[in-house]
């Protein structure tokens, strides 16, 4: 465990993080790649600048729509972070930006996407930067190879490896924000899936159980799938959320990896004794942990490691996602709600296609 953790803080360490500077807006080239992303962020705005935004906690969300382009070469599931100026024939490249209204946001998000009344958000997690959650969804929209303008759900995360229980606090801070975002969705009759990685998947039930403590059925009701990209939930603190959740249309799924380092880690610092991302799909617990719960469980540990962690294999499913539109088999490992995805994305079970129309909106 101590190696582990090391070896994780020395990857996290030791890569240079995107700064501001690669949300400079350029000029795009004819007929080049792009995808528009619309964004609710709960961050300060920076001052300088002002394109940017900081890790302090803002007392209003923020809405804008940013259009990327994306470099001619890229290699899914890479960012091709710019190094200097931004060039869009080599590197990610904002092409396109505007501030909207909450009203501009929602009509948007209502008339953008394969559907017209569909919409995916993607919620971040632990240590992310605006910039690299924005240039993460748009690589994601990339190299799932359909249309539409996906949402990102933007919550200050510190940005920092030693920033663990901010995040946590930042996440809980986020949480009023996300129920206000799903609600003008909702009463707009935006249909609503949402994709949460590590901490934001704890921002995302939470959420999701505050609308249930609330009454809002008619918010719920246009909730059609959430999907928990390795987990930062402890298992028994997933319970307890899900005690109270209403059931929504179809099962919350939860993409995991036992070789998860980072979640390897994170269990060391919350001093928890296992977490919902790092779920083992052989092990009999998982499998009654999804037939109590409602839950699809997918491993992906098959899928290439992004990061080195292992923490973010769920990028990497865009890439595989234009293969598994027209497959139909199922492989159950561990009984009923626990399924498995091959490295090629040839094997993949119908409630993962479901998870995956993310991609679609």
């Amino acid at each position: 465990m101590r190696i582990a953790i090391l070896f994780v803080l020395l990857v996290l360490s030791s890569c240079a993080r995107p700064g501001p500077e690669t949300l400079a807006l350029v000029t795009k080239p004819a007929g080049q790649k792009t995808v528009t992303i619309l964004v609710a962020s709960v961050r300060v705005p920076a001052d300088s600048p002002s394109y940017a935004f900081t890790a302090g906690r803002a007392d209003r969300l923020r809405y804008r729509e940013v259009t990327i382009a994306i470099p001619p070469a890229h290699k899914p599931p890479e960012i091709e972070w710019p190094k200097g100026k931004p060039d869009p024939r080599k590197s990610f490249a904002v092409v396109e930006r505007k501030d909207l209204t909450r009203d501009q946001f929602v009509a948007a998000a209502h008339s953008n996407g394969a559907s017209a009344q569909s919409a995916g958000i993607f919620i971040h997690g632990y240590n992310y930067n605006y910039q690299e959650a924005l240039f993460r969804l748009a690589q994601m929209s990339a190299d799932s190879g359909v249309s539409g303008s996906p949402i990102l759900f933007d919550w200050p995360s510190q940005a920092t490896i030693t920033g663990y229980v901010a995040d946590r606090d930042s996440a809980a801070f986020a949480r009023d924000d996300l129920v206000s975002v799903l609600t003008d969705l909702g009463k707009s009759n935006v249909r609503t899936t949402l994709l949460a990685h590590s901490m934001g998947a704890w921002l995302a039930v939470e959420s999701i159980r505050q609308l249930s403590l609330m009454g809002r059925e008619d918010v719920l009701g246009k909730i059609d799938q959430v999907v928990l990209a390795a987990p930062d939930i402890d298992v028994d603190l997933l319970r307890k959320q899900l005690a109270a959740t209403k059931p929504l249309s179809h099962p919350m799924v939860i993409l995991a990896s036992k070789d998860d380092l980072a979640l390897a880690l994170s269990k060391r610092l919350a001093g928890s004794a296992a977490t919902a991302g790092s779920l083992d799909i052989a092990d009999p617990r998982t499998k009654k942990l999804a037939k109590e719960e409602n839950l699809e469980v997918i491993d992906i540990s098959s899928l290439p490691s992004v990061g080195g962690t292992n923490h973010d294999r769920f990028a990497a499913l865009a890439a595989v996602y234009p293969q598994l539109q027209n497959t139909g088999n199922e492989n159950t490992v561990a009984g009923t709600g626990a399924v498995v995805l091959n490295g090629v994305g040839a094997v993949v079970s119908a409630p993962f296609r479901i998870g995956g129309t993310l991609l679609a909106h």
